[in-house]
């Protein structure tokens, strides 16, 4: 068996998207790894090293064979009857499993079993070489990566992300002979385009990265995020500020992939420009020129200064820091102007220009949806008895800023700017806060809105983006979702979960009445609309419980009873899953599991009052005593939503059930018995349905 050595294979490349190149080293990892695990050159448990910068995607793996093991492969041929005539001559079944083994007839092996006679031959198969699974490998994961924006740069039909322009393959010492993009593979790579350009020769597969490094060129993404995390640090430390947190991971993960030798500068601006609204300038230093804001130390408000992020080691440190300096100020004068400009027409005021702003064809004009908006929003807010006032000016104001420059530049800032242009219009801050709190949470984990007023217009925004978007047909598709419907199912389950005098089925019902007298729907219509949104929003609130760490099981049995509240409802999967460590709970479910299939099956009328003096046996007794002492309690807590006290009831009745389906015989021969005994179970079943069905809990 061959050496096993390290594999090395890199594709050097023009500048990388920096958005897709973790994505893309981790797919040609992948891809590489599969390959040579299926053809056996590496263990199925194998790891290997990621490496990439804007230039380059770089597989290491270590521990990986030469040449594919070899395999003696038994074949099992035609029966001997079909392979020879009477004659006693090869058939062309003969013939051809001899030619299909590259053997003569006469030299095929017979195979005796309970069946008959056959012929089979045995097949000693060399092993690939490396080189042949390498170059199969990245010709077939290299045709994967490509997508409809991959680029071709030279005669052929191969298509890459940015086009190859060098290719590595070593393994161990050797170069592996493989070809791809038309370039043959060696062991030259390319460094830093202005501190060690290169070639640089690799003397090995494994002094990759050391060799990279003396080419300034850290080929490690997790080290480049280290490094500017420390000098970012550093820097804003050593001239007395702090780092804007809201921003910095972001900017780390950012940086690290647009650079390969990552120099954090110190860097400053005109103080006029604080006039503009913090988060305005954020966006222009963070998104335009990827720079971290910096924050004073004692007040935290934003300071006159930056650090940025470098590709480059300079000697002239002042001059680096006079070019950045340079292009941000137009980018924070864009800013600067645009507050200007926009706060010449007051926010509200904005509300008419809303009708140029397409939603979508079929539904309308933002103004038409913010419109239905506002019909739902007073619905829900009389729920939750807010001001209905504050309601209609918070979904007036909501969509304003999608008109302004600042906005149209910085589309992020969307909700955020309408937060300040309300203030600057003297509107309260408690519409101003609900205008931009109405986007929130903005992905999953987000903060929910902080107030009431901004819950109610979050809510109704996405009620009336969900139940539009599918009426009008347009439901997400496999991983396509362009309207991002299960962003916004998540989100409205979220918030609804902190307000439990709102169901899932009423929010939707309030949205799809002003749909409906748009667009025409019939009742039938409405309520199948309702229907598939409910499933759609109840299949994401699974996701979001299980994220929360609720199982399967649990939610099973929790959604099996028709629960629309989705504060009711995670109310009821934590009590449930906190159940499912007691002690007693197998016994319970095995209980509940009798109830169900007992109950199920009985073909009589099951009486709601038990008599007491139809009771026989000391077990039923012993039973109904204890759950006369548990009834009201339990009902008294779940009508309080407290279903961990009233669960915590109903498993008191484990072990007087387990006595009772041991010992009495429920389906006894006199009617009267058998159907007071029957009530008695179902008094239970209902209590236990009332906060799931405890049977489920053992599929």
């Amino acid at each position: 068996m061959s050496d096993r050595q390290t594999l090395l294979i890199e594709l050097g490349c023009e500048e990388l998207p920096a958005a897709q190149i973790q994505s893309m080293v981790h797919a040609l990892g992948r891809g590489l790894l599969e390959h040579l695990a299926n053809h056996q050159l590496v263990g199925s448990d194998q790891s290997m090293t990621l490496l990439a910068t804007p230039r380059r995607l770089a597989v290491v793996i270590d521990g990986v064979l030469a040449e594919q093991p070899s395999q003696t492969i038994d074949r099992k041929g035609p029966s001997v009857d079909a392979a020879f005539n009477d004659q006693g001559e090869p058939t062309p079944a003969a013939l051809g499993f001899a030619k299909s083994v590259g053997q003569s007839v006469e030299s095929l092996e017979r195979l005796k079993t309970e069946q008959g006679e056959w012929l089979t031959a045995t097949i000693h198969q060399p092993g690939a070489p490396l080189a042949q699974v390498v170059n199969d490998a990245l010709q077939s994961v290299t045709q994967q990566m490509a997508s409809a924006k991959s680029m071709r740069w030279r005669a052929g039909d191969e298509r890459f992300v940015r086009p190859v322009r060098w290719l590595v393959a070593m393994h161990g010492q050797a170069i592996v002979p493989v070809e791809l993009f038309g370039l043959e593979a060696a062991n030259l790579t390319w460094g830093h385009r202005i501190h060690g350009h290169g070639p640089w020769t690799l003397e090995s597969a494994s002094v990759y990265s050391d060799t990279l490094m003396q080419a300034h060129v850290v080929s490690s993404i997790e080290e480049r995020k280290e490094r500017i995390q420390t000098q970012v640090s550093s820097l804003a430390k050593q001239h007395g500020f702090v780092l804007d947190q809201t921003s910095f991971d972001a900017l780390v993960e950012e940086n690290a992939n647009l650079t390969e030798w990552p120099v954090a500068v110190f860097g400053s601006f005109d103080a006029q420009f604080l006039n503009v609204p913090e988060p305005a300038l954020i966006s222009a230093m963070q998104h335009h020129q990827k720079c971290f804001p910096l924050r004073e130390e004692d007040s935290q408000s934003l300071a006159p200064h930056f650090v940025a992020i470098a590709n480059i080691e300079s000697a002239d440190e002042a001059a680096m820091r006079a070019g950045f300096e340079r292009v941000i100020r137009p980018r924070l004068a864009d800013a600067e102007f645009f507050w200007a400009q926009d706060r010449q027409t007051p926010l509200f005021d904005r509300a008419k220009d809303l009708e140029a702003v397409l939603f979508q064809k079929d539904l309308g004009s933002v103004a038409q949806k913010t419109q239905r908006m506002g019909k739902v929003a007073k619905a829900l807010g009389q729920m939750l008895s807010l001001d209905l006032d504050a309601v209609e000016q918070a979904v007036t104001g909501a969509k304003c800023d999608l008109t302004t420059e600042m906005v149209g530049e910085f589309p992020e800032l969307q909700g955020v700017m309408g937060y300040h242009y309300a203030l600057d219009a003297g509107i309260s801050k408690d519409i101003a806060t609900a205008i931009e709190e109405h986007y929130w949470p903005k992905h999953a984990g987000a903060p929910l809105p902080s107030t009431p007023l901004g819950a109610v217009v979050a809510m109704a925004d996405r009620a009336d983006t969900l139940m539009g978007i599918f009426g009008i047909g347009l439901k997400p598709k496999g991983s396509k979702d362009p309207f991002a419907l299960r962003r916004a199912a998540q989100g409205l389950i979220r918030i609804l979960e902190q307000y439990p005098a709102i169901d899932l089925e009423v929010a939707l019902h309030s949205a799809a009445q002003p749909l409906a007298e748009q667009l025409s729907w019939s009742k039938d219509q409405q309520d199948a609309i309702i229907d598939e949104v409910s499933a759609f929003c109840l299949d994401r609130a699974r996701s979001y419980a299980s994220d929360q760490g609720i199982s399967t099981a649990t939610l099973n049995a929790v959604m099996a009873i028709r629960v629309s509240s989705i504060s009711d409802l995670m109310h009821r999967a934590r009590a449930v899953e906190a159940l499912l460590s007691h002690q007693d709970i197998e016994k319970l479910i095995a209980a509940n599991k009798r109830l169900a299939n007992l109950l199920g099956k009985a073909e009589q009328t099951i009486p709601s009052v038990v008599d007491q003096d139809k009771l026989i046996d000391a077990e039923e007794k012993a039973l109904f005593d204890e759950w006369s002492v548990k009834k009201d309690r339990v009902e008294q807590a779940v009508a309080a939503r407290d279903y961990d006290a009233a669960l915590k009831q109903l498993v008191a009745l484990a072990d007087p059930l387990d006595l009772f389906f041991e010992k009495v015989m429920v389906m006894s021969e006199d009617a009267s018995i058998r159907a007071n005994r029957l009530g008695l179970l179902n008094q239970m079943r209902l209590a236990f349905l009332g906060i799931a069905d405890l049977a489920l809990l053992g599929r």
